[in-house]
């Protein structure tokens, strides 16, 4: 078992924390427990390990900051199946993605890319059902993985049943360059219904690079993008009430670049840019930032961001206004008793 601290502070103009529009929607100006997780993990039996998090949070919604304890996740995977195959059954963090599947704590910078917040939500894509995992037998490394979920996520499906259930899908492969360099590539993809029982499909592309001297323990460079395109059927009403059926059809993407060359200091930069899934308008966003590490199991992160939107966000009764500000970003992680490895 182990113990995850993760809080997080900002600091950005007065105008943006009354609209509420801040990375952070709603605790704008605040230093807050983002995540504090029990996780408790390991070997049913020779055939399966399993796992639970539980997780407090300071949350947002409703107009509300409340303090929320749950389950974050529990599940099972069952590691000698057929046809050398694999399965995780339960509540689980969708591998949908170069991130998704990533805790709050490992995400490579203090926030997760904008396109990922407006397209999946600030908790992305958590749901309950089941994936199947297989490895290809072929010269090269090719991992498939196929979904069957209820599609409870509000900001991209929502239907919440089997009757029309989340299908997602991923092709992942690997290259080692060399003795120093290594490389993944992934594509996703997710199809569901929304609560309206409308369809709502995401695709998405990823890379991943690393380049490690010989004797080194941890990567000197890493560049990773990922590109993310959804396409959504909706119902728009007119001024007069009148609805009418459309697709929207949305793009954004992130990259970011890090550099590690002392073993306690690293930095690097993200930009991003999305238009919004459903709304009209776009943001780009750019966020440097520089990270001390005193150990294996503390992290400090400092980081500046800067976003431009092409639309004001108007907070409740129009209070504030939020298209172009800047803040600055404070994160400070520990880690108590054993942690899970986290993927390339």
């Amino acid at each position: 078992f182990g113990v995850v601290g993760d809080f997080v502070g900002n600091i950005t103009q007065r105008n943006v924390e009354k609209a509420t529009g801040g990375t952070f929607a709603g605790r704008e100006n605040r230093f807050f427990p983002r995540e504090i997780e029990l996780n408790l993990f390991g070997q049913i039996d020779p055939y399966a390990r399993g796992e639970v998090r539980i997780e407090a949070a300071e949350e947002f919604e409703d107009g509300e900051r409340e303090l929320h304890l749950g389950l974050a996740e529990a599940h099972l995977t069952l590691l000698t199946l057929p046809f050398g195959t694999q399965a995780k059954l339960g509540l689980m963090r969708n591998r949908f993605g170069l991130l998704n599947e990533r805790h709050r704590e490992a995400l490579p910078q203090t926030d997760q890319p904008n396109v990922l917040t407006r397209f999946l939500g600030e908790e992305g894509l958590r749901e309950s059902g089941a994936e199947v995992t297989w490895v290809a037998p072929l010269p090269f490394y090719l991992e498939a993985l196929a979904g069957v979920f209820n599609g409870d996520n509000e900001d991209a499906f929502g239907r919440g049943s089997l009757k029309a259930p989340l299908v997602t899908g991923r092709l992942r492969t690997f290259f080692e360059l060399g003795d120093a360099h290594a490389l993944q590539l992934g594509v996703s993809g997710a199809t569901g219904e929304t609560e309206e029982r409308r369809r709502s499909t995401l695709a998405g592309a990823d890379l991943k690079y690393k380049l490690t001297p010989e004797g080194w323990r941890h990567a000197l460079l890493t560049l990773a993008g990922e590109g993310l395109y959804s396409d959504r059927r909706l119902e728009v009403f007119d001024e007069d009430g009148a609805g009418e059926h459309r697709t929207r059809r949305r793009f954004g993407w992130y990259a970011y670049g890090e550099v590690q060359p002392w073993r306690r200091w690293l930095g690097g930069v993200r930009y991003d840019w999305t238009q919004f899934p459903v709304d009209p308008g776009r943001e780009w966003a750019v966020e440097p930032y520089i990270a001390f590490l005193p150990s294996e199991f503390l992290r400090f992160r400092l980081a500046y961001k800067h976003t431009d939107r092409s639309h004001r966000v108007m907070g409740p009764d129009d209070r504030g206004s939020a298209r172009v500000f800047d803040e600055v970003l404070f994160q400070a992680t520990f880690f108590l008793g054993a942690h899970p490895a986290h993927p390339f």
